[in-house]
């Protein structure tokens, strides 16, 4: 019986994409996205004195338009923590902060966006965000969960190119053909590891024919729909088993991307993966062609490998291509095909207009187009087109380097306004959810930011960077939900467990309870936008992890170290390391008073420590003004 049902819903549902009608090409080739950058003039405003650079004039001529005003610029120490955190995701040190407020001179906030920029610790702050959006993880997930020793090298690829202010025509090229680009080595070799980071069945695909042949298809549509969706904004792995329901793209398209990715194949498997011995695993785990010649592909019918239709030829997406890309003849080592997309990829205006958005996203809080990675029909327009334009445009001409885009948003007057404003407001009742940016938005930490802060500010973070990754401790009780590739049992963390969060371990079937409490990606999918949850169990783990708590001490002693016997000199320290200025006198009564309190009913140091696990729970610590 349930054969037969399932043989009428294959029916229905072929009947239903037969009914379904195709793309409309000319249609599609009009949406905004797909048409060449405009150059867009920076508008005239009326209050000539407030912008920095162009950029605030796009903003406030919007502004102006509807009868609103920009927010006055947030206090130097709020800026300075603002700043610091975006670029590095690491907090200010309290020397760092008098500095910058003290220093008068027209030129301190620029010097201080380009120290940031040179730290070593940017790469590791958006190096984190390009590795959501190229599902990395170290493990392949599902039952087996197998260990995928040489990962890291991709993340730490990432970093380094990220740090290096790699062009991104480069960076694009290196990712998809990395075999194939000029100078090819090592490090593009791992580079090709963005296709591979998905998560994969190596150990139990099945053996035969058929299985190998639908696993191949099913490896490829994780490589065509997160490259479409990370580079382009497109969702073209939705058609996969038919047409795009709302976008002008066709399985056609779909399967001649796949065509380019024919000729591939994976060297490096997880160990315990079918076919490899222990000890013979390769030193990089990539994705290249060893032979010139390309298997032919045919379009799957409902995307199974059992059900081929027509052959389709190596191509690009139809809706963006009005004339065919020419893919080269096979001659010498491979095909270079990928290396031919890569560069396509890099030409389209669609790409420019991509990546600016995401870096618009990370530093104000939402992108220009609130869905990051599907600018097609069924995505959102932008709230400042030609904003977004003159942004893609500046980008290109800085030959697709990133700092530079930085520099431009960081120094605006628009990135500087404070983030408080009164809810009674005109601005509050017109634009409520603040998409024309009359004020900065308020951001709570990522995950990682988080737990990097309280290490930072309890003075124990190792900066040692790279290499393999590290396993903090998890609570006993939770690893029986890993029974393969187990996490080991650490009765206490040290140094080695005190890194920055981007080197943890990331295990597919066990993520760290505590970053996946705040909103870290699960890794299975490309993640172009965190969710943002706030619930009760989140302080709870702030109130009662074992980590935080032992922070908290690590804390109290360094300010007992700093401020000697003097509380309020304690207490300044405290608010200085955890919060980034000093208490109010209020705020200094305060915690004077929970000392006392503290103190009649222990040692001078346990008192201390509850005041820093205070503040650590506090909302003026997670939360960036």
């Amino acid at each position: 019986m349930q054969r037969v049902f399932f043989s009428l819903l294959l029916a229905a549902s072929a009947a239903v994409v037969a009914r379904a009608a195709a793309p409309d090409l000319e249609a599609g080739r009009a949406h905004w996205a797909f048409q060449p950058l405009n150059t867009p003039t920076a508008p005239p405003v009326r209050q000539e004195s407030w912008p920095v650079n162009d950029l605030d004039r796009f903003i406030l001529a919007r502004l102006e338009k509807d009868g609103l005003a920009p927010s006055p610029p947030a206090d130097r120490a709020t800026l300075i923590r603002r700043v610091t955190f975006d670029l590095t995701g690491l907090p200010p040190t309290p020397g760092e902060i008098d500095a910058f407020v003290r220093d008068d001179s027209p030129q301190a906030y620029e010097a201080l966006v380009d120290r940031l920029l040179a730290s070593p610790h940017y790469g590791e702050r958006w190096g984190r965000h390009w590795l959501d959006l190229a599902r990395y993880a170290d493990t392949s997930g599902f039952h087996n969960d197998l260990d995928r020793p040489q990962a890291w090298k991709y993340r730490d690829y990432v970093i380094r190119s990220f740090n290096e202010d790699k062009p991104y025509a480069r960076f694009i090229a290196e990712q998809l053909a990395g075999d194939e680009v000029p100078g090819a080595d090592e490090p593009s070799l791992i580079a090709t590891g963005f296709c591979r980071n998905g998560p994969s069945n190596d150990d139990n695909m099945g053996k035969t024919p058929e299985a190998i042949a639908q696993y191949r298809a099913d490896q490829m549509d994780d490589v065509v729909s997160t490259l479409s969706s990370v580079f382009l904004g497109l969702t073209v792995g939705c058609a996969r088993c038919h047409d795009h329901k709302t976008e002008p793209i066709s399985a056609r398209d779909y399967y001649s991307l796949v065509a380019v990715f024919s000729g591939t194949e994976r060297l490096g498997l997880p160990s315990g993966a079918t076919g490899v011995k222990k000890g013979q695993e390769a030193k990089v785990m990539a994705l290249v062609e060893t032979q010139p010649a390309v298997p032919p592909t045919r379009l799957l019918l409902r995307g199974l490998a059992s059900n081929p239709g027509e052959e389709v030829p190596a191509a690009v997406p139809a809706v963006l291509a009005p004339e065919p890309l020419r893919f080269p003849q096979p001659d010498g080592r491979t095909s270079l095909r990928r290396r031919t997309l890569a560069e396509w990829i890099a030409a389209q205006p669609l790409t420019a207009r991509v990546m600016v958005n995401r870096v618009w996203q990370h530093h104000f809080g939402a992108g220009l187009v609130t869905t990051p990675s599907n600018f097609g029909l069924s995505g959102e327009p932008p709230t400042h087109p030609e904003l977004l334009d003159w942004l893609a445009t500046r980008f290109l001409g800085e030959g697709g380097r990133l700092k530079p885009v930085h520099r431009l948003m960081l120094l605006s007057a628009t990135y500087r306004q404070r983030s408080t404003a009164d809810p009674g407001s005109l601005a509050h009742q017109q634009d409520p959810e603040n998409r024309l940016l009359w004020r900065m938005n308020l951001q709570r930490m990522e995950a990682e930011v988080l737990r990097d802060s309280i290490l930072a500010a309890s003075g124990k973070l190792n900066r040692a960077p790279g290499g393999p990754g590290f396993k903090p401790r998890i609570r006993p009780e939770l690893l029986d939900a890993s029974q393969r590739n187990k996490w080991p049992v650490l009765p206490k963390e040290g140094p080695e467990q005190w890194r920055r969060s981007v080197y943890i371990y990331l295990k597919r079937q066990l993520l760290v309870p505590s970053l996946e409490l705040f909103d870290a990606p699960t890794t299975t999918d490309s993640c172009a936008l965190r969710s943002r949850s706030t619930v009760p169990t989140q302080a709870l783990v702030l109130m009662n992890d074992e980590f935080v708590e032992e922070q908290a001490g690590w804390l109290a002693r360094r300010a007992l170290a700093e401020g000697g016997d003097r509380p309020e000199a304690v207490i300044d320290r405290l608010f200085l390391h955890t919060l980034g200025r000093r208490p109010t006198p209020e705020r200094q009564r305060q915690a004077l008073d929970f000392l006392s309190a503290r103190e009649a009913a222990g040692d001078r140091l346990a008192a201390i420590t509850d005041l820093a696990h205070t503040l650590f729970n506090s909302s003026e610590f997670v939360y960036l003004k």
